[in-house]
């Protein structure tokens, strides 16, 4: 595989699959870059180091490849490049995976949080594109949430702002994986919306419950609107602590037609008080956002911007 010039690879690794993408290291960062190569392979998991350095070559062929920036999905500490825990890909908990990648490859690779990877993305070259202040929400399983300010995710004092899936919503509701009771998780997760459908007689899952509702079923309607609702209640409370300019929500619950975000919105509007409420819109980049962060790191990162 040749390239002409140096370049950059970004590595979106989840719990199946590895999404890359291969860019030209002097690309402009004002959107997203022409792949040079774009796909995905299986997650090594029995080995990963080896199997990621196996991607990477397969990947760089004869190309000048100056950095590499992988996504991981779980607690990653960025600046030594470190996964703490990630419970999708446990053999990586506790390694140094940036620098044995880097020992093992001859570039440098940084390591960072999937979720920052793809607010990053989607706050700079998605629907929160343009705006200084964007908050990108995602909704899938897990309710994962982080805060982008002029371009940067807020990571926090510890690296775990952003968690908006476990605001507390019904205080004596079902027990969330965090331990504690009614998060916004157990109410709008992927899991939560399934066991209700299926409490209410529904088969399958979340994607079943939604057509359900489009097509008018009651049931699945009531299900909807309270998990629209209990979304509605999160964002109100982010509006009162963090005032962003635009809220982008995405994942696998946000797709089109947008019913659990238009609904949401609906009721932000119509309950907020005191609350500047700033545009609340789906996210665009879909489920490449992430590995377009990883090359948007990778290319400021190349340029010394962070």
């Amino acid at each position: 595989m040749r390239h002409a010039g140096p370049v950059v690879l970004g590595l979106d690794v989840g719990g199946s699959s590895v999404k890359h993408l291969l860019a030209p290291a002097l690309a402009s960062m004002d959107a997203p870059p022409t792949p040079l190569a774009r796909g995905r392979h299986s997650t090594p998991k029995a080995a990963p180091v080896e199997g990621l350095s196996a991607i990477v070559d397969s990947l760089r062929g004869d190309a000048d490849l100056e950095r590499v920036v992988l996504s991981i999905p779980g607690l990653v500490d960025e600046a030594e490049g470190v996964v703490v825990r990630s419970t999708n890909i446990p053999s990586l908990d506790g390694r140094p995976l940036g620098a044995q990648l880097s020992a093992a490859l001859g570039v440098p690779v940084d390591v960072i949080n999937d979720g920052h990877a793809a607010a990053v993305a989607e706050a700079s070259w998605g629907a929160g594109a343009g705006i200084d202040d964007v908050f990108v929400l995602a909704l899938g399983t897990g309710i994962a949430g982080a805060h982008v300010a002029h371009g940067r995710v807020v990571p926090g004092a510890h690296g775990s702002a952003g968690e908006l899936g476990h605001i507390t919503i019904e205080p004596d509701g079902h027990v969330c994986s965090c331990g504690r009771r009614g998060c916004l998780e157990t109410i709008i997760g992927a899991p939560a919306l399934r066991r209700a459908w299926a409490e209410a007689g529904g088969a399958g899952g979340p994607e079943k419950l939604l057509a359900a509702s489009s097509a008018g079923d009651a049931a699945a309607k009531a299900i909807v609107e309270r998990a629209s609702s209990a979304l509605a209640e999160a964002i109100l409370t982010l509006c009162a602590l963090v005032d962003p300019g635009c809220i982008v929500i995405g994942g696998g619950l946000a797709q089109a037609p947008h019913e659990l975000v238009t609904l949401a919105a609906r009721y932000v509007g119509a309950r907020a008080s005191f609350h500047r409420v700033p545009p609340i819109v789906p996210a665009t980049l879909g489920e490449w956002a992430g590995v377009n962060g990883t090359v948007l790191t990778a290319l400021r990162r190349q340029h010394a911007l962070v």
